[in-house]
């Protein structure tokens, strides 16, 4: 009788702790967060050496007013509610890779999350209303910023050199 108490206690137990330790694995795959992606298009050849990673480029929200060259389109793209600083830390460290002077910012888009279109489902499979079959094709569709269910943050951006060794005052141009 007491063996008998004692394996209902310890399966108990164990039952327990293997719910604790599924819950614990499923709490932390929500709070997961995809990295952000970035890609580097050149747009002139590689003249100029990588700087290091960390480098104190400035990012500027307007193209400069002296001479300079585009060499590079810098673009990141990451969760909706990214932080400035991850977003814009990952661009300025792909400019300072392409040695560029300086990062030139030309879009910020940050889409909110939306209500679905109707009759659409994100569930796989699911069957929604009597047009389900009808919108197979929205159930595909992978939105890009500003349409509905996209929920991501792209940056794109320029890197830049200056023709002059001393670049005239970028003054009125903006900074982040």
């Amino acid at each position: 009788m007491n063996l008998r108490l004692l394996n209902n206690k310890v399966s108990k137990w164990i039952a327990g702790a293997a719910a604790a330790g599924v819950l614990a694995m499923l709490s932390s795959c929500i709070n997961e967060k995809d990295p952000p992606e970035s890609t580097v298009s050149w747009l002139a050849p590689q003249t100029r050496a990588a700087k290091p990673f960390d480098c104190s480029i400035p990012m500027l929200t307007a193209l400069p007013n002296t001479d300079y060259q585009q060499i590079a389109i810098v673009e990141v793209s990451d969760d909706y509610n990214a932080d400035n600083q991850e977003v814009y830390g990952l661009a300025r460290r792909k400019a300072c890779e392409t040695g560029a002077d300086a990062l030139v910012i030309l879009e910020d888009q940050r889409q909110k999350k939306g209500e679905p279109l109707p009759g659409y489902s994100a569930e796989e499979g699911k069957d929604v209303g009597p047009e389900a079959g009808v919108n197979v094709r929205e159930r595909e569709h992978s939105p890009g910023v500003g349409e509905v269910g996209h929920k991501g943050r792209y940056v794109n951006a320029v890197a830049i050199i200056y023709k002059n060794a001393n670049p005239i005052s970028d003054s009125g141009n903006g900074s982040h």
